[in-house]
């Protein structure tokens, strides 16, 4: 070994980056020289010109993270590649130490390799790894090591700017609702049949068994059961109406007018009926299959309406799934006399058999979906369900209308999220996975956690 030889070398694939950069630091905190490509700080001496360079010149031993990830891609691959190049040349035989991550197997270049296992404990695995350190005498050569290891962390010097950004919400303004609330009457002794009928197929709010509010005149089948408005009223200047709040009955309306816009439109109500005013789009809202919509940087982007996901089991059983767009309603009133809608993006979830997975698995499955969704993920989601709700029709002027945009507010500082998002994110939801298979926790969460 040169002097030059006594950098631990850390390979990973960029979804395994969290436990690369803890690793980094726990071994330059105990001393070692680490060669991290994230962390340029951990290593003391001037950075070679290429990967090539550092494995073959200044590593003592290559630490690779073996993951699901890491044995498809091309970059770790190779690293591990050139490591048991080494090896098999000019020694030592154990110049590449696998560190097992998950439960994927070994490939090739490691089968026959001995292993580090962190995938049931991380703590026994650094405690095997620091043993495996100790026995081939592992360089210790940093000076002030927890110092250093510690000034590796972003100070966030480079995170703020004074340039300010716009701050985009995901509520979104009530323009307009007619004033006037008409109380109807409902002739006495009809069926519960024909008083289901009149509620599904009319937007109203029941006072009680035999008067209801409404904003319009019943459909024409009804106008038998319903006679002229017995009471009308303003509901911005009143309090109450027959002890209820005049608000509260004109925020119901609101949520039944737009519930039923989406439904018309092709949007189809949540199949676990726990979550109220929750839609998603079936595959066929669009020809193709995409939602075409301007993304939050002004750019026109699409998202695919249904995607496919494999989930495996810890038993080793592989499940397919479906996931469909959607997102939830809620309506609020702001601090000004306004209402405002809030979108809140979720994902509905099938089997192979088209059948609704409504069960406490929801939950686990959505993180394991969203794990690695940043922020632009999110709002682009946020602004592909405001431009379904921005295109519904509305009956006139004086109908329920939202604002064309989502509330902003001017910020006077901005971040840079870029720094803060995985190498090779992309704003565009276009370069979505379409199919993609993922571990699935098998917890007992609740479902209410969608």
């Amino acid at each position: 070994m040169s002097y030059k030889q006594q950098h631990l070398f850390i390979s990973y694939a960029g979804e395994d980056i969290e436990l690369a950069q803890w690793l980094a630091r726990k071994l330059a905190a105990r001393g070692h020289p680490v060669w991290f490509d994230q962390i340029k700080l951990l290593g003391g001496e001037q950075w070679p010109q290429t990967i090539d360079d550092a494995i073959k010149n200044q590593t003592f031993r290559m630490l690779a993270l073996i993951s699901e990830n890491s044995l498809k891609k091309q970059k770790p691959t190779g690293e591990r590649a050139l490591a048991q190049n080494i090896a098999e040349k000019h020694g030592p035989a154990d110049f590449l130490i696998p560190i097992k991550i998950d439960n994927s197997e070994l490939d090739w270049l490691t089968a026959n390799v001995s292993n580090i296992s962190f995938n049931i404990s991380i703590a026994d695995g650094w405690r095997a790894l620091l043993k495996k350190l100790d026995s081939i005498s592992a360089p210790r050569t940093l000076e002030n090591a927890a110092t250093l290891a510690a000034s590796s962390f972003p100070r966030g010097d480079d995170l703020i700017n004074k340039d300010g950004e716009q701050l985009i919400s995901n509520i979104i303004r009530v323009k307009s609702f007619p004033e006037v609330l008409n109380v109807f009457q409902i002739v006495h002794g009809i069926d519960d049949e024909i008083k289901r009928q009149i509620k599904s197929n009319w937007i109203c709010y029941e006072l009680n068994h035999n008067a209801v509010v409404s904003l319009m005149p019943p459909p024409s089948e009804f106008a038998q059961y319903i006679g002229e408005p017995i009471e009308q009223m303003v509901w911005a200047d009143c309090e109450m109406l027959r002890h209820v709040r005049a608000r509260d009955i004109a925020a119901n309306l609101i949520m039944k007018t737009l519930a039923k816009r989406l439904v018309y439109a092709g949007c189809l109500e949540h199949p676990n009926s726990n979550f109220k005013n929750t839609f998603y789009l079936p595959e066929n809202f669009t020809e193709d299959g995409k939602l075409s919509f301007q993304g939050f940087r002004a750019k026109k982007t699409w998202l695919q309406i249904r995607g496919k996901v494999t989930f495996k089991q810890a038993s080793g059983v592989r499940e397919q799934n479906f996931h469909h767009f959607g997102f939830s309603l809620k309506l609020a009133r702001g601090l000004d006399k306004f209402f405002y809608v809030q979108i809140t993006p979720v994902i509905v979830f099938f089997d192979n058999l088209g059948n609704a997975i409504t069960d406490k698995s929801v939950g686990s499955r959505r993180k394991r979906m969203t794990k690695y969704w940043y922020n632009n993920k999110w709002l682009n989601r946020t602004m592909a369900a405001k431009h379904v709700l921005g295109t519904l029709p509305s009956a006139g002027e004086g109908d329920l209308i939202l604002e064309p945009e989502l509330v902003t507010l001017l910020a006077p500082y901005g971040l840079n999220e870029a720094i803060l998002e995985p190498e090779g994110s992309e704003e565009d939801m276009s370069t979505d996975l379409l199919e993609q298979e993922l571990d699935i926790e098998e917890l007992n969460e609740d479902i209410n956690d969608e």
